[in-house]
């Protein structure tokens, strides 16, 4: 049985002082001019769920996403975003449409930061590593990706050429993570990113699909380049899981992403000779090393990609799943 200290349980003056923080911070994080009200909020986190719930094997996927304000003014976002804010949901700007598109869960929250945490691992002299900071994405549009990495020798731009207000160099790679977005919504980001305002390089889009009822879990991965002649199809796109992606997934990814059978691989699916693709079920497999080329990941560097850089970085895609299975709690 659980039990109580003194040192646990605040006086009456230090819940009130708490209490008066709390609302402090709702007031600031919601705003009703936005549209951003606790109700919409918590209306929408619960729209959220729903779909997550149903998306991976009943329905075809669609949007999650959830437009709570429309005409609304990039330097008016901008102001609410650089109040360092924390809502209890991610929310973006779209062509003057504030949109509520995903929920900030644990499992979400550990997959990018172990991401991140591989690439601080094998590159942090010469790259700089970012979370929570929204960039200017087109006249109207502003978003904030999970995670971003950018040579700290990228020059400074041109204002008009920056992603914030204060001038900062946009990132060469941005990474997101879906949880509750779905693959679609995950698809039709990069078009943002890749804007002719960005010199944003590298976009990495991790889907997380909810666990079956065999305990089992579809995760796909997609890679976008920029110098790709295509930048809007991924050059390279795996399914990491300890389950095969759903139907709808895989004909999402063929007709509509318009990617070539021979770029999909992975668990589930087959190779040139119709020979399956090994599970994804321990570390250092070469089916599962995804290559994030240091061309791109360095652009704009005056002093070039670094000799130990040359090769790119290889990421095991194990590691990500190992990570998303403990926090699912699934074997």
């Amino acid at each position: 049985m659980e039990t109580s200290t003194l040192s646990s349980i605040p006086s009456s003056a230090s819940s009130s002082a708490h209490n008066k923080k709390l609302k402090k911070t709702a007031k600031t994080a919601y705003n009703t001019k936005l549209g951003l009200t606790p109700d919409v909020v918590e209306s929408a986190k619960k729209s959220l769920f729903e779909f997550a719930q149903r998306e991976e094997e009943c329905v075809e996927p669609g949007s999650s996403e959830v437009v709570v304000q429309e005409n609304v003014q990039l330097d008016a976002f901008l102001t609410y975003r650089e109040r360092d804010v924390r809502l209890p949901v991610r929310v973006y700007l779209c062509n003057g449409k504030i949109i509520i598109n995903e929920i900030p869960t644990v499992i979400h929250a550990r997959v990018s930061a172990t991401l991140k945490g591989e690439l601080y691992s094998w590159n942090h002299r010469d790259l700089g590593y970012f979370d929570d900071a929204t960039m200017i994405l087109g006249p109207n549009t502003a978003k904030e990706p999970d995670s971003m990495v950018r040579p700290v020798r990228r020059p400074r731009p041109p204002p008009a050429q920056a992603m914030d207000r204060r001038g900062t160099a946009y990132p060469t790679m941005v990474v997101e993570v879906g949880h509750m977005q779905t693959l679609p919504d995950l698809h039709r980001k990069v078009a943002l990113y890749f804007n002719p305002r960005t010199t944003i390089q590298i976009v990495l889009a991790v889907k997380l699909n909810e666990p079956r009822r065999d305990n089992t879990i579809a995760i796909i991965v997609a890679l976008y380049l920029r110098t790709s002649p295509t930048p809007l199809i991924p050059v390279d796109v795996r399914s990491f899981g300890t389950a095969p992606p759903s139907h709808f997934h895989k004909n999402y990814v063929y007709n509509i992403m318009r990617v070539p059978r021979l770029l999909f691989t992975g668990v589930g699916l087959t190779d040139v000779n119709n020979t399956p693709f090994p599970p994804c079920a321990r570390a250092g497999l070469p089916a599962y090393q995804m290559n994030i080329p240091a061309t791109e990941l360095f652009d704009g560097d005056p002093t070039g990609v670094p000799a130990s850089a040359v090769g790119g970085f290889n990421l095991d895609l194990w590691k990500l799943q190992l990570v998303a299975r403990q926090e699912f709690n699934l074997p």
